[in-house]
């Protein structure tokens, strides 16, 4: 029994033993030994973004229309900068500032512990070429590193106004976005890409690095184990047919003006034409800056998103929305007779008409753009028995306007639209700026009644109403995004829109929808005519204080099945049938053949005028 205790005692001993041989060990390495020290100091742990690349762009066919290009950032952390002396030339030369800018900047980005402890970009747009020459020659500097990124591809150099551009997120931004956004993020500016943001820029990875004691990355940290994955931006497709929308740009070369063009079934915009313009490639790179600064200074204001900005009297083709409200309102029929003569006899033969054949019904009378017709249809829709009041009459003519989009943003996902304006009757009685309480009358505004006056529309607006028109009372509200897909789904997902509806009886289209084909065929709109397709259509000529008269013009095609819808507005050209119409019938022909065969001769005239602007 002894024997057996005294055996216990030994091996408790040599467990003990060996114990304090490993206590003594690590006294040794942590506390004696300055090894480990020297190793956890010669290394970094840091964090660090990874940003995804941006969503892909899709056209109509499928085609990719935006994609991405590899690039590289330089990065800088000012709590580790360290810049031999001597070469201090080579990274200011490498950035393109002078030593007091980047001296202020690294003040900017230093102002407290944390933040001179975050990494930010400090030159944006490294080429890969370049990047292995800089990565070489800033091999001794601590405090700068690289990032891998990429920048905007443009496949096809059209629909800079659709596309917009991805800048660096500015001061305002960054105080706004409640922490979205870092210093050094790219968002989008302008356009589809800032208005789908967030669909297109994914989500930001994180990754923790080693880096050694001169600031240089030597690893990832714990083989990734503590890393967040980015996600790329979701792709999106556009209903956007990226050949109509080049051939419009082309038409609209040194002119100012607007086209839009709709696919009335489902609200797609299919051409969005501001002009002028610019290449889309012009604000991407290392030249964004300076291209963006030309651009704004250019007095024609090539940034200006005249589609959705703009604001134009309609002119003529604002006598469809009155014949409409008027038709079913019982305020007139089709079959109502109104006289000319070369003005509007009841109110002193203002506004003026040319002179045409008349009395008129409304067929002929939406053929031929009879003024006095629609001054004598707006003064019987104001003081209408109907209403025994004038106000009741102009209120009922407003809600109906309304409806129809006039004088509202029509909510298409694009930032910057402007909502026009559709006088109400609050505005007259303004005694200040205005006519006052009961003392303006259907005479007083009959300006309204031929789309001048105080009405404004933008050409997006006139193109729905056109599209309107199409589908013989609702519309779809405008837009460019057609489905989108993530990273995870090969499947588009489409995306749901609105249908508005007017409640206006659909007969009554019927009944204007002939009228203007007639137009289209033998009237003010024979310009925009298409052999083997039924084409409706309005012209308008919009009166300039400025310069020459407006041209513009709305239309679909074909009548019975309708697949495009256009708006047209070309400034200072003169009549809406000579200019504007023809324009329309050109692109109408090119969506419904694929090119461009009857209307050749109307192609070359139309793209080689040139209009005062």
């Amino acid at each position: 029994m002894d024997n057996f205790i005294h055996r216990g005692n030994i091996i408790i001993g040599l467990i003990f033993l060996i114990f304090m041989v490993f206590v003594i060990r690590l006294f040794s390495i942590q506390v004696l030994s300055d090894e480990y020290a020297r190793k956890a100091e010669s290394y970094i742990i840091r964090t660090k973004s990874v940003v995804p690349p941006r969503g892909n762009i899709y056209n109509r066919k499928g085609e990719i229309y935006v994609s991405n290009r590899p690039m590289f950032s330089l990065t800088l952390t000012p709590a580790e900068l360290y810049i031999p002396p001597e070469d201090t030339a080579v990274l200011l030369d490498f950035i393109d500032m002078t030593w007091p800018a980047f001296d202020s900047l690294l003040k900017a980005r230093s102002k407290s512990r944390a933040e001179s402890l975050k990494e930010s970009v400090l030159l944006r747009h490294i080429e890969p070429g370049e990047y292995g020459a800089m990565q070489e020659k800033l091999w001794d500097f601590s405090g700068l590193g690289f990032q891998a990124n990429n920048r905007r591809n443009y496949q096809y150099a059209v629909g800079a106004h659709i596309l917009g551009y991805v800048s660096e997120v500015n001061k305002r931004e960054l105080r706004d976005s409640g922490g979205r956004y870092e210093p050094g993020d790219l968002i989008g500016k302008a356009g589809i890409e800032r208005s789908l943001d967030t669909i297109l820029r994914g989500v930001v990875g994180k990754k923790k690095v080693q880096k050694d004691k001169y600031s240089r990355e030597v690893g990832e940290y714990a083989g990734g184990k503590f890393d967040i994955d980015p996600v790329k931006g979701d792709d999106i497709l556009l209903g956007v047919d990226t050949d109509l929308q080049a051939l419009g740009e082309e038409l609209m070369e040194m002119k100012k003006g607007s086209i839009v063009a709709i696919e009335p079934r489902s609200g797609e915009i299919l051409a969005f034409i501001s002009a002028p313009t610019y290449k889309p490639d012009q604000l991407t790179g290392k030249e964004l800056n300076s291209n963006w600064k030309a651009l704004q200074k250019d007095s024609l204001y090539p940034l200006f998103n005249r589609p959705l900005m703009a604001e134009y009297p309609p002119g003529s083709i604002f006598k469809i929305p009155l014949a409409l409200a008027a038709l079913n309102e019982g305020v007139i029929t089709k079959d109502t007779y109104y006289r000319c003569g070369g003005g509007f006899w009841r109110n002193k033969g203002k506004p003026g008409c040319r002179l045409h054949y008349h009395p008129l019904k409304l067929k002929d009378a939406i053929k031929l753009s009879c003024n006095s017709y629609f001054a004598a249809t707006y003064m019987d829709f104001l003081d209408s028995p109907i209403y025994n009041d004038m106000y009741k009459g102009f209120e009922t003519w407003h809600r109906y306007m309304s409806v129809m989009g006039v004088g509202k943003r029509l909510n298409v996902d694009m930032p910057y639209e402007k909502p026009g304006q559709l006088p109400a009757a609050s505005m007259y009685d303004n005694e200040k700026y205005w006519y006052g309480r009961n003392r303006w009358s259907a005479t007083t505004v009959i300006s309204n009644a031929i789309g001048q006056g105080e009405l404004l529309m933008t050409p997006l607006q006139m193109a729905n109403l056109s599209a309107l028109v199409a589908n013989r009372g609702t519309y779809v509200s405008p837009h460019f995004l057609r489905a989108s897909r993530s990273s995870r789904n090969e499947a588009w997902e489409m995306i749901p829109q609105e249908t508005i509806s007017t409640q206006i009886n659909r007969q009554h289209f019927e009944d204007v929808i002939i009228a203007m084909e007639e137009g289209v065929e033998a009237g003010t709109g024979r310009r925009a005519y298409l052999e083997g397709f039924r084409v409706a259509g309005k012209t308008g000529t919009v009166q300039n204080p400025h310069g020459e008269d407006h041209s513009v013009f709305i239309g679909f095609a074909p009548v019975e099945n309708p697949q495009i819808a256009i708006a047209v507005v070309i400034e200072n050209a003169g009549g809406g049938g000579r200019w504007a119409a023809p324009t329309a019938g050109i692109l109408m022909e090119q969506y419904l053949t694929q090119k461009v065969e009857q209307k050749k001769w109307e192609y070359q005239r139309i793209k080689q005028a040139r209009f005062k602007y």
